[in-house]
């Protein structure tokens, strides 16, 4: 069970509903329940998908282009995350104020882009089919809950939000989603 790849995408899967429903309720609990439950679900669904792609490698390697490409997508998602939280942290020191550049300017989940980009760029660069995949299906996932987070946005920021959106289409993925 242990060794199963889907054994642990199914965890990993549970552990992004998990971050669906922290997100969904309307402050029915103290703040600390929340915070709590994100961290547990975000690490859980970032740790399994660091070593899924050695429970299914390829049968043959990808040539080494492909996974050297595969590595630079990894190291541009961390940074793109990265770079995403430095201004998160911005906006929370300004009293939340919307962001609409930097990372922002070019999709509005930036967070969930680096994500993508970081778990595609690591299946490839390990040569896993299989972790691309499930990349694909974490896609929908990261998809449906940036949809629920933007009926949060355009409560909270209004006319402000909505024509942020019509500035920058993409939600996660520039040009494409």
């Amino acid at each position: 069970m242990f060794r199963d790849v889907f054994f642990w995408a199914l965890l990993a899967t549970l552990a992004i509903v998990l971050e669906f429903l922290v997100f969904i309720p309307k402050k029915r609990y103290k703040r600390w329940v929340y915070v709590l439950g994100g961290i547990t679900a975000l690490s859980s669904f970032e740790g399994i998908r660091l070593f899924i792609p050695f429970l299914a490698p390829a049968a043959k390697p990808f040539p080494d282009w492909l996974r050297f490409i595969g590595f630079g997508l990894f190291v541009l998602g961390v940074i793109v995350m990265i770079g995403a939280f430095v201004q998160i942290m911005k906006a929370k020191k300004e009293g939340w104020r919307l962001r609409t550049s930097g990372f922002y300017g070019i999709v509005r989940h930036p967070l969930y882009f680096g994500d993508v980009l970081w778990n595609f760029g690591w299946c490839v660069a390990f040569s896993s089919p299989v972790g691309i995949w499930l990349t694909l299906v974490w896609i929908f996932l990261r998809y449906t809950l940036a949809v629920l987070e933007e009926e949060k946005l355009v409560e909270k920021y209004g006319e402000t939000y909505l024509n942020y959106t019509r500035l920058v289409r993409a939600r996660i993925i520039p040009f494409l989603l």
